[in-house]
């Protein structure tokens, strides 16, 4: 079998929760040896149910088991901190100061430090399991999820977690490469990440706009529609979407009927539709619907549960669940975050507290890795799952070149339905023809690259790609599993050029198995990546939500996904390809729930607002303002009192009687008017465009050294760089 493409990574994790074990699940998933240290009492996600239904007596959560397999576990006594290349841990820096995991200590042995924080290395406190609700809050894009005269909506689980330890296991790969001792991720700017189409069409617009509740009626029919035996996710963004639906509708006449075929002329006309396809609907299965897409070029998914998807023939096909061992049972869960020679490895265990000794290895680290101003990555990407890659690592130092054409056409560049995007005072770009220079959602995830327009469907563009790959470091791929290979652009023949090539390829249901020529985007990898079936208020059943958050959680595992493969270039001098599929990554932020229903034959339980074990977690109304409260123990009483009360104060009012109380709160902005208020004002960065003029963006989600890093660049105009590149990088 071949070696992991991690191997030779040393990681100690002395991190507790959600954030730090998934990054450390991450890389020793991917080869890294990572050695896990509890404190005193345990990690506590060894206790923390998922969700109404408390665990067993004695029994290992689920989360857990989905977070800690394939770690060492040992006591901290045992292993000296210089065995490591890198701690990845959960504490602000205010509680290492003066320990051995300090970064100032750490370094002198040049061991790096990774943290991963609720609200930042330098806050008072790192945060806990329970803050979840709290984190999303304070993004501000909840003001923006939920439906009219309900309260805000979040989204189920521990995502801004999952998000956080995903860049964290990126930044693990990346920080050997800086010259920096510590990076901190903190959940708050990961999550923020996350919800840049929510901002980036905020900041750009400027225009509030209304809730678009359960079925955004933009793209009608939407969302979770219920169905003979569960829900379905029907696509209806493309034009053939439309048709393909009217077909099988057995309603042709509305595929040319000019108030149907244009979906934002749809929204008056929802009553009448939904009359004509509702018995549609309820006469079929969610599988048998869903064949009918794989059939056809229409987009759509099944709302897929837990025990859904341990039976699913392309998951199995494609290897991604496999067998988990735990001192108590064996479980199936997920065992690789994607495909490549190497995976999944060998070890798929979880081991008891403290029970190993130090891994039989060198004793001596000698990694030596390419720093990343000495890189150069392709982007062959469009819309935001592929492009968040480039736009998160480019302040990094990272050169990043982004490979146009007019066929495909980046969507991003000319999205938002009223007035092409253009905010208040800049219609006149409409006019001369200027428009795509200012999309919005292109502009806040495209952030210091490079533009290279090729044709690749020509002989000479295609020879001129070549030349940018015999020089370049890695390629980012996010078409559909056939486009590579149509164009001649396959493993073999760009290896043939470059022997040392990087080649992530991340369609949306992987390159084989067979869904893979299945269409997907956002809302349809959430229905059968596990989100959907969990999410929603509690009344509802199943539900996807408006931000499209798959795209994002792709983009952080195609990220990892690079940064190993230029790991293992580094290492060993040979190039890799890899396998992500965007409905696998969606899974990895659910991993509890299969582990669940493989215990249990059951399937996770909704939560709605609630965190699993927490006495009070919820939405409540102030005067002015919607406010998430938490609280546990002690505290769990006077503030189950003070809610009864919450209409009688302000939001900042109310915010302080709960902290006076024991309880925590967070005031629920929304994406235009967050941007005024903190946490979010502190993450902003102020870019100038030559189009739009300075424009506010999110800014990166790392801080190294406790300095958090620019863009180097506003996101390029079209074809801006091209004669520069092939050039002075192709050489032609």
């Amino acid at each position: 079998m071949a070696t992991p493409p991690l191997d030779g990574l040393r990681v100690i994790e002395t991190a507790t929760g959600v954030s730090g074990p998934y990054a450390g699940r991450l890389l020793a998933s991917l080869g890294a040896q990572v050695i896990k240290i509890e404190p005193c009492g345990g990690d506590p996600a060894r206790v923390q149910q998922v969700d109404d239904v408390p665990l067993l007596d004695g029994e290992l959560s689920p989360l857990f088991i989905h977070l800690n397999a394939g770690k060492y576990n040992m006591n901290p006594e045992k292993i000296d901190p210089s065995w490591a290349d890198v701690v990845l841990a959960s504490d602000v820096l205010a509680d290492l100061r003066n320990t051995q995991w300090d970064p100032n200590r750490l370094r002198e042995h040049n061991t790096r430090l990774v943290t991963t924080t609720a609200w930042g290395a330098d806050a008072a406190s790192p945060g806990c399991i329970a803050d979840e609700l709290l984190v999303q809050t304070a993004t501000g894009f909840l003001g923006f999820n939920g439906d009219e005269g309900l309260g805000p909506l979040r989204l189920p689980g521990w995502q801004s977690q999952y998000v956080a330890g995903g860049l964290a296991a990126a930044m693990v790969q990346t920080i050997l490469r800086t010259n920096v001792s510590h990076i901190d991720v903190s959940w708050l700017s990961a999550l923020l990440t996350a919800t840049e189409l929510c901002y980036g069409d905020a900041l750009h617009c400027q225009r509030v706009r209304p809730l678009v509740g359960a079925h955004p009626p933009t793209a009608f029919p939407s969302g979770a529609i219920k169905c003979k035996d569960g829900h379905v996710a029907p696509g209806s963004i493309r034009p053939i979407d439309w048709e393909m639906q009217c077909l099988f509708y057995g309603i042709p006449e509305w595929i040319d009927d000019p108030e149907l075929r244009n979906r934002l002329r749809r929204q008056p006309h929802i009553p009448m539709i939904w009359e004509k396809i509702a018995p549609w609907y309820s006469a079929r299965t969610k599988r048998e619907i869903f064949d009918l897409a794989l059939e056809s070029p229409w987009a759509a998914g099944m709302v897929m549960t837990p025990l859904d998807a341990l039976a699913d023939p392309h998951l199995a096909d494609r290897g991604y669940l496999g067998e988990i061992s735990t001192p108590q049972s064996t479980v199936t869960g997920p065992v690789r975050p994607f495909k490549t020679p190497g995976l999944p490895v060998l070890d798929q265990k979880v081991r008891p507290a403290g029970n190993d000794e130090v891994p039989p290895v060198g004793t001596e680290r000698s990694l030596k890795l390419r720093p990343f101003n000495e890189l150069r990555i392709i982007e062959m990407t469009i819309s935001w799952a592929g492009p968040y890659v480039g736009n998160v690592l480019s302040p990094l130092g990272i050169e990043v070149i982004k490979i146009e054409s007019t066929a495909p056409f980046d969507g991003f560049r000319t999205q938002r339905p009223y007035d092409h995007g253009m905010r208040p005072g800049q219609q006149d770009l409409v006019h001369d023809n200027r428009f795509y220079e200012a999309g919005g959602l292109f502009n806040a995830v495209n952030k210091g690259k490079k533009d290279c327009v090729i044709n690749l469907a020509s002989d000479e563009g295609r020879a001129a790609f070549l030349e940018l790959v015999r020089h370049s470091d890695g390629l980012i791929a996010n078409f559909s599993a056939h486009v590579l290979p149509q164009l001649g652009l396959d493993f073999e023949t760009l290896t043939d050029v470059n022997p040392r090539f990087v080649v992530v390829r991340m369609p949306a249901f992987g390159v084989d198995g067979p869904y893979c020529n299945a269409v997907g985007y956002g809302s349809i990898i959430e229905a059968m990546g596990g989100i959907a079936h969990r999410q929603g208020y509690e009344h509802e059943e199943a539900r996807v939500s408006n931000i499209y958050f798959p795209d994002p959680t792709a983009g952080i595992h195609a990220a990892n996904a690079l940064l190993t493969g230029l790991f293992h270039a580094d290492t060993t001098g040979h190039g890799l390809e890899i396998d992500l599929s965007q409905h696998e990554a969606m899974w990895q932020h659910s991993g509890e729930a299969l582990v669940l229903a493989s215990l249990h034959d059951r399937n996770i339980g909704r939560m709605g607002n609630r965190e699993p074990g927490v006495e009070v977690a919820t939405f409540t109304s102030t005067r002015d303002r919607w406010v998430a409260v938490v609280a546990t123990g002690p505290a769990a009483g006077p503030v189950t009192q003070l809610l009864e009360h919450s209409s009688e104060m302000s939001a900042n009012d109310f915010v302080r009687q709960i902290q006076a109380s024991g309880g925590k709160a967070q005031v629920c902005w929304d994406p235009w008017t967050a941007p005024d208020e903190e946490p979010v004002a502190s993450l902003l960065d102020l870019v100038d465009h030559p189009i739009t003029g300075p424009m506010r963006h999110l800014a990166s989600p790392f801080t190294l050294d406790g300095f958090r890093p620019k863009p180097i660049r506003h996101a390029p105009l079209f074809d801006q760089d091209t004669d520069e590149i092939l050039a002075t990088i192709a050489g032609l």
